[in-house]
């Protein structure tokens, strides 16, 4: 008796799989948007991605699997922190002040210099040797699209984001795909690299269609990659209220599923990734929260990993510790242990800041040694005077950075890979 009820169920899907292949591979803004409303299964039959099935994850074979990985901060889309202590600049304002010491060209020949050295074959090698399963990719909008040419995506951007999902599929290390930096600017702090407040993403409509077309291509590229864990719809968004929260990141979501129906999908919610108050119910099926947590005004982990529980527990979604780390070796040991304990709710896993940066406060996993008179280039750049740095010995400093950054010649923290790997 079931099977002619089987047999419609199946042609319908092929046909809706087929419509979903046949589309064109760029558009220039989304085409028909499915109203916010529209809801979607848990999980496609015989999904061939990483999904959900309820509160957790599966591999693209049914498996459960809980990825445990590190952020490749400081490659695809710069934070002044990672470049050294005390210097909050965007990644904008760093080339701009760059610039003015060693030329516009000088300057964009580090950028290109930083893309092809900070992170190579090696350290996604390096990364699943260690036990890693994941990474998380940060990137800047502006990588695959320049704001005087909206819409006309850069080759150049693809290639660097392919190079990652190459490496991830030859060391089996799933890549999440996070827009750091989306148009205009999702806040006004240094990781989103703003616009001016004027043209943020919460004021500029243009932004908004910019940043819904720029994720329905991403998703139109790479809707066949399996190692692709997921798409990291808004870093740390702050807009002016809840609800324009939701409305951006429904519109994104029914952009996305007009050409990926499989991926997973992982939503953030406001003040730094910390309040989803605004989202009653999720906005798709097949998608996992993404919490960040730093701790450094006091601990209050258990207050907030048990505000997330109960979310993950209303609607049935997975949790997922996109960002935590900045801290003491005995901070993130027990930090991991509250993630892997199983009474909790992040079945997702989680995804240490960061991998690889300069030394400061707090430890981090691999450490990039600062050439000699590093730290007074940054002074200048964080506190630009009349008087320039001399030009020649700030681009020797720039190539020997450059060699600082490769993993062969930076050092792990092996008392950090403890702390992470401890309750494994």
């Amino acid at each position: 008796m079931r099977k002619p009820h089987l047999f419609f169920i199946s042609i319908f899907l092929l046909l809706a799989i087929v419509g979903c292949r046949g589309r064109a591979t760029v558009a220039p803004t989304p085409t028909v948007i499915i109203p916010p409303q529209s809801s979607y299964p848990d999980f496609y039959p015989q999904n061939p991605m990483v999904h959900q099935v309820g509160r957790m994850i599966v591999d693209p074979e049914g498996k459960p699997l809980r990825l445990r990985g590190v952020n490749l901060g400081g490659w695809l889309l710069w934070e002044g922190g990672g470049f050294g202590k005390a210097i909050l600049l965007s990644e904008s304002t760093l080339m701009e002040r760059l610039a003015k010491v060693v030329g516009t060209q000088a300057a964009q020949d580090f950028r290109q210099q930083i893309y092809a050295n900070f992170i190579t074959e090696k350290d996604f090698q390096r990364i699943a040797e260690l036990g890693f399963n994941s990474v998380r990719l940060p990137i800047n909008a502006k990588i695959l699209e320049d704001d005087d040419h909206p819409y006309a995506y850069k080759q150049s951007g693809w290639d660097l984001i392919e190079r990652a999902l190459t490496w991830g599929e030859k060391y089996s290390v799933y890549v999440i795909l996070d827009l750091h930096s989306a148009p205009g600017g999702q806040s006004r702090l240094s990781p989103s690299d703003p616009a001016r407040p004027e043209e943020s993403i919460w004021k500029s409509a243009d932004h908004k269609r910019r940043t819904i077309a720029l994720w329905q291509a991403i998703a139109k590229r790479y809707q066949d990659r399996k190692i692709v864990a997921g798409y990291d719809l808004i870093n740390e968004p702050l807009p002016p209220k809840g609800s324009d929260l939701y409305d951006l990141e429904s519109r994104i979501v029914a952009a996305i599923r007009q050409v990926d129906r499989y991926h997973l999908l992982i939503i953030e919610g406001d003040k730094f990734s910390s309040d989803f108050s605004m989202f009653a119910k999720p906005l798709s099926g097949n998608q996992m929260y993404g919490f960040h947590m730093y701790n450094w005004f006091g601990d209050d982990r258990k207050k907030r990993i048990a505000g997330f529980n109960q979310l993950a527990l209303q609607q049935n979604v997975p949790l997922w510790a996109g960002e935590f780390g900045e801290n003491t070796h005995d901070m993130i040991a027990s930090t991991v242990a509250m993630y892997d304990d199983p009474a909790n709710q992040v079945t997702g896993g989680w995804s240490f800041w960061t991998w690889k940066k300069v030394p400061s406060r707090w430890p981090t996993l691999v450490t990039i040694a600062l050439p000699n008179g590093w730290q007074t280039l940054l002074d200048w750049l964080s506190s630009p005077t009349k008087d320039l740095p001399d030009r020649t010995s700030v681009l020797s400093m720039l190539n020997n950075f450059v060699q600082a950054s490769r993993l062969e010649n930076a050092t792990v923290d092996h008392k950090m890979l403890n702390s992470l790997m401890s309750s494994k």
